[in-house]
């Protein structure tokens, strides 16, 4: 579309992506869906990879990752840290980029996370950690 999307009429998502999924943009007319939809994606990954069940995100949490995604925030899925009791999740902020390749690549070249989410098993919550 040519304008931009001030209101999304009759709607509270609009999603737009290239034929093979690469390449993804998602409008949402109010940001509480957007933080749902984040801390939701975010568990049901996660519950696919460990085989475990989590409870929500709690709300400063994701006030966190939504206030980073104004930034390119990156959580890497594939570098969690699994242990009997805790999940840790490494996040980092990118920046913008319309090159999904080099986005993938980032995995590579990202050594040592500073920021990470992570779950306890045994008091059932979540904090954020800020390392270094």
């Amino acid at each position: 579309m040519a304008k931009p999307l001030n209101r999304i009429p009759m709607n509270r998502f609009a999603y737009h992506s290239h034929d093979d999924g690469w390449f993804n943009k998602l409008f949402v007319e109010d940001l509480r869906d957007y933080k749902s939809l984040l801390s939701n994606v975010i568990i049901s990954k996660l519950e696919v990879i460990t085989r475990r069940t989590f409870t929500e995100l709690p709300d400063e949490i994701t006030s966190v990752l939504l206030e980073s995604t104004r930034e390119g925030l990156f959580i890497d899925l594939s570098r969690i840290v699994k242990t009997r009791v805790k999940v840790k999740v490494p996040l980092t902020g990118i920046g913008h980029h319309t090159d999904m390749d080099r986005v993938y690549n980032f995995r590579e070249e990202i050594k040592d996370y500073k920021i990470f989410i992570e779950y306890s098993e045994t008091k059932k919550s979540w904090q954020l950690l800020k390392e270094g």
